[in-house]
């Protein structure tokens, strides 16, 4: 099998731990990373029994991921449908993609901050609390956690 059809077959091995992430200086009530229907991710208002805000961290063939606890439907993003997704960065943003993807950089928790495997980081959010993305790895955000029971999806 050629090594780019590696990734289809690498199960993801879920860590023990799932969070909820929260954004140190934050918009004020709306803290909380939360995946919207589209995969895009948005700072909420911290719902920790919400599956839509629930992160576990994991490995996938070694590597660290971020796998997304909430599921999706056709209407919004068919390519997530019974797929498991991480969070990845794309090269625009920071969003749920399917963890088989091989276009995709994957972000892993590096201490207090969320970091993609070529570098980029999240840094914040803009006046919409949607959050905002450097592609350089400049100003990263930091977050604190909350560990919570998993909620189904």
């Amino acid at each position: 099998m050629p090594a780019e059809d590696l990734s289809k077959r690498q199960a993801i091995k879920k860590g023990g731990s799932t969070l909820v992430f929260k954004e140190q200086g934050g918009v004020p009530g709306n803290e909380c990373l939360t995946f919207r229907n589209n995969g895009e991710i948005v700072n909420a208002a911290c719902v920790n029994t919400a599956a839509d805000r629930q992160i576990t961290p994991s490995t996938q063939g070694g590597n660290n991921v971020l796998l997304v606890q909430r599921s999706f439907t056709a209407g919004f993003r068919p390519d997530l449908v019974n797929k498991q997704a991480c969070v990845g960065f794309n090269g625009t943003a920071f969003r749920a993609e399917d963890c088989a993807s091989k276009n995709v950089e994957f972000v892993a928790q590096s201490g207090n901050q969320l970091i993609a495997s070529g570098g980029a980081c999240l840094n914040g959010h803009d006046n919409k609390a949607q959050v905002t993305v450097s592609a350089q790895g400049q100003g990263c955000a930091e977050f604190t956690t909350t560990s919570v029971k998993a909620t189904a999806p």
